[in-house]
């Protein structure tokens, strides 16, 4: 199998949590040429949270040291671009700062320790996924959830990675391990782009990368093999890059289904890009 690589960059309307920036970020396509025929992957990371980065990636990539690298041979050698997959899959909201709530179940990032502008989605009674990215200590946790009225609680459906030393068990809410690997938990993050699927006695949301279309369009054919249908996911993020491709159709209510004239597009768009051998 013959292996190319084509960097690529995107830049964010916002900060993607709160250890991150608006600068431009960098992420890879790899493409796979075989007597099998050719493939393609993307691996977007988030040094930040503790992804390897893209050079990191590149200059190990045939020792296969990491799981994201192994997921990505994985994905280029069983060629995971399939045009005529058409579920219809749900998605959370991801909720930006000046954002309508348009879904039922909307994901807040926690920005900062005294970041409460969740609390207006939760008097509309719109049911929450709380991302805290490990920004809380023991205590100033207590402190942020005793702020919480207690009447909202009910519409908080878990939080991700609340406490960084990954002792969970007085958060009070329903935990979610993503790059955190707390206890006790109810529910896994799965991420297609950087590991395997495997499964598990608790809830498993899917998670796009918060990339580049590619990533979440091979997100989507996991979901679909794999995954829930009937729990509202993670794989689409609201368009949060200046220049991003819309790959799905639909609404929060009924559901999205893959455009299949802009995936044929964005597919023939990648194919002519400029490649070089790893």
């Amino acid at each position: 199998m013959k292996i190319s690589f084509h960097r690529f960059k995107l830049r964010p309307k916002v900060e993607l949590n709160y250890l991150s920036s608006t600068h431009i970020r960098e992420g890879v396509f790899l493409k796979s040429e075989s007597d099998k025929g050719i493939g393609y992957c993307e691996y977007f990371p988030h040094p930040e949270l503790g992804d390897e980065s893209v050079d990191e990636f590149l200059k190990t990539f045939k020792e296969q040291k990491t799981l994201a690298q192994k997921k990505a041979l994985y994905l280029l050698d069983a060629k995971w671009i399939d045009l005529g997959v058409n579920i219809r899959f749900f998605n959370h909201q991801f909720f930006q700062k000046g954002d309508s709530p348009h879904a039922k179940i909307i994901k807040y990032k926690i920005r900062h320790k005294d970041d409460f502008g969740f609390l207006e989605l939760l008097e509309d009674k719109h049911i929450l996924r709380l991302d805290a990215n490990g920004l809380f200590s023991q205590e100033s946790w207590r402190n942020f959830f005793s702020s919480i009225p207690q009447e909202f609680i009910r519409f908080i459906d878990y939080i991700e990675d609340p406490i960084d030393d990954g002792q969970w068990k007085n958060i009070l809410l329903p935990c979610a391990q993503d790059f955190i690997q707390g206890s006790p938990s109810d529910v896994k993050i799965f991420k297609p782009y950087r590991d395997f699927f495997s499964q598990d006695p608790k809830r498993i949301i899917f998670s796009g990368n918060m990339g580049h279309g590619l990533s979440n369009y091979q997100s989507y054919l996991e979901l679909v093999h794999s995954g829930d249908l009937n729990e509202f996911h993670g794989i689409l993020t609201n368009s949060i890059y200046q220049d991003s491709s819309d790959l799905f159709s639909g609404n929060y209510n009924e559901g999205f289904l893959p455009n299949k004239s802009e995936l044929e597009s964005y597919i023939k768009e990648i194919a002519s890009l400029n490649w070089t051998l790893l």
